[in-house]
């Protein structure tokens, strides 16, 4: 499906620019057309539905010539501006994947019952990585792993439940949408889900697609189960990744077991390898024999261990568990995170999978 997008401009050099760029690189998503007067955009526009519309906030608008079914914004020059006159602001200067993303998020306002989405495949891997020990490097594993299968070639969605995840750390994002906006929009079903999600997806330089970990901390605590079942469903699995990795807390809410019982192709428990992490994993693997009682679900084959951040002169392996362990990774010197997780991409510890 390609989305029809209308500006209006006087700046015919701006237009010609912008078009030209746009259909050059996102010919398979959209279709762009400019006009420089009103009045010609109205009469193209009359019998058009689903198109975007975005004119130039300078230039009077004449509402009644635009279609219901038509999405409407304003171009404003400064960034950083969420509406103009009552209407959404979409800024003139920004990357081209960006200006899609803000153009898909305008569409999707009136495209809720328009589409449908494909069905789940059975092609998709989903990898949890959880610990029941803070600082053990859960997250720099989650990244390293789906940095590393992104480079290999494969389509990769990282997604961070933490509670208090930040994703700045590890990949290079300029954070305009966020995990917030996600559960926002999964909450108010007041536009297409699927759409609007794909407005608020993130692309690194690795390859890694992702959304930006919540802008404020209490959002997650928000998620309910039912909105993991719309994002999963209603976009993750409609976007046929190969490689799923889901980056969440270990904690006895519902909402992670009900992630933890119905998604995993695998499940790594990460350990730092020091009595108290090797503790609380014995503790963790009994929480969930217990869980596989009450779900009915098989958490014990799926698991393995992984001790991160390993000293060869302190930390130890634990002797007796009912798990197969993946491997180790030893402790880095002093490097950022991003740098440690490039560091892990490179290392064989997730070689077979």
């Amino acid at each position: 499906m390609r989305i029809r997008a209308v500006f209006v401009d006087r700046d015919k050099t701006y237009l010609s620019r912008l078009v030209t760029t746009l259909n050059a690189k996102m010919s398979d998503k959209l279709e762009a057309r400019s006009f420089s007067d009103p009045e010609y955009m109205y009469d193209y526009v009359k019998d058009i539905k689903n198109a975007v519309v975005i004119v130039n906030e300078e230039i009077p608008v004449d509402f009644g010539k635009i279609p219901e079914s038509v999405s409407f914004g304003y171009l404003v020059e400064m960034g950083g501006v969420a509406e103009c006159g009552g209407q959404k602001a979409i800024c003139k200067y920004q990357k081209v994947e960006d200006l899609y993303r803000d153009i898909l998020n305008l569409f999707s306002e009136k495209a809720a019952n328009d589409y449908k989405l494909q069905a789940k495949t059975d092609n998709e891997k989903v990898f949890v990585l959880t610990s029941p020990k803070g600082g053990s490097g859960v997250s720099t594993l989650a990244c390293a792993f789906a940095v590393k299968k992104a480079r290999e070639g494969k389509k990769v969605c990282y997604l961070n439940w933490e509670d208090f995840g930040n994703t700045a750390m590890y990949f290079e994002e300029e954070v305009k949408y966020s995990m917030s906006d996600v559960l926002f929009a999964v909450k108010s079903k007041k536009a297409n889900v699927a759409m609007k999600l794909e407005s608020f997806l993130q692309l690194d330089s690795t390859g890694v697609e992702y959304f930006a970990s919540c802008k404020n901390p209490h959002d997650i605590f928000s998620m309910t189960e039912n909105d993991v079942e719309t994002i999963m469903q209603e976009f993750v699995f409609a976007k046929e990744y190969e490689y799923i990795v889901i980056d969440m807390n270990f904690s006895m809410r519902r909402v992670f077991q009900r992630v933890i019982c119905d998604y995993p192709t695998e499940i790594f428990l990460v350990s730092d390898g020091s009595e108290s992490g090797n503790s609380k994993v014995r503790k963790c693997l009994s929480v969930f024999q217990m869980m596989e009682q009450e779900n009915d679900c098989n958490l014990i084959g799926k698991t393995r261990l992984i001790y991160n951040d390993m000293s060869k002169r302190t930390d130890c392996s634990i002797v007796e568990q009912p798990v197969k362990t993946l491997g180790a990774v030893n402790r880095f010197g002093q490097a950022t995170n991003r740098q440690i997780m490039e560091e892990i991409a490179k290392e064989s510890i997730f070689d077979s999978l």
